[in-house]
């Protein structure tokens, strides 16, 4: 497979992944119904993206800059869920957002997308503290040991980009960046 059919598979599944995140965030909203107008961004922002993303994608305009768009679309969709539904399970998304971004294999982009679900966390950490976390952890080695398993899992993804890396180079495919 060579690198554009590789970069076109690649946001087929993102696009993908984000209508899935979209169905799954409307789904979220007709069970736990907390304010219809938070439901309705953030069913407009993933769907939205999906949208967007889906044009980009499947026009095949910017095939190799759609992961920074993917990448801006996927982090302001969990800032919208963590701003709008602040909550255990939507502070969990950004590791999920981590892992449909780590489907590139690409290290730049994994890097970006660690300092910008670092950067949510932190947020998140000391915006919405009490309805995330427990009382008895909002300090700041806790705040620290959050940030430090984000990091850890930035690492592995980057690692895990290497060894697709040297693959492709091992088996004589093109350089998959």
């Amino acid at each position: 497979m060579d690198r554009s059919n590789l970069i076109r598979c690649h946001n087929r599944r993102i696009v993908q992944l984000l209508w899935i995140a979209s169905a799954l965030a409307f789904l979220n909203n007709l069970v736990s119904v907390r304010d219809p107008i938070a439901g309705f961004i953030i069913v407009f922002a993933c769907g939205g993206l999906a949208l967007v993303m889906s044009y980009v994608v499947y026009t095949n305009r910017m095939p190799f800059t759609t992961k920074y768009l993917a990448l801006a679309g996927v982090s302001l969709t969990v800032f919208v869920f963590i701003q709008f539904t602040p909550g255990l399970l939507s502070y969990l998304t950004i590791y999920i957002g981590l892992l449909i971004l780590g489907i590139y294999q690409d290290e730049r982009l994994i890097v970006m997308a660690g300092a910008l679900s670092v950067t949510i966390s932190t947020y998140a950490f000391f915006a919405h503290g009490t309805l995330i976390f427990h009382e008895r952890y909002l300090n700041f080695w806790s705040m620290v040991s959050l940030n430090f398993f984000l990091v850890l899992a930035c690492c592995l993804l980057v690692l895990q980009a290497q060894f697709g890396y040297r693959y492709f180079s091992e088996n004589g495919l093109d350089d998959p960046k």
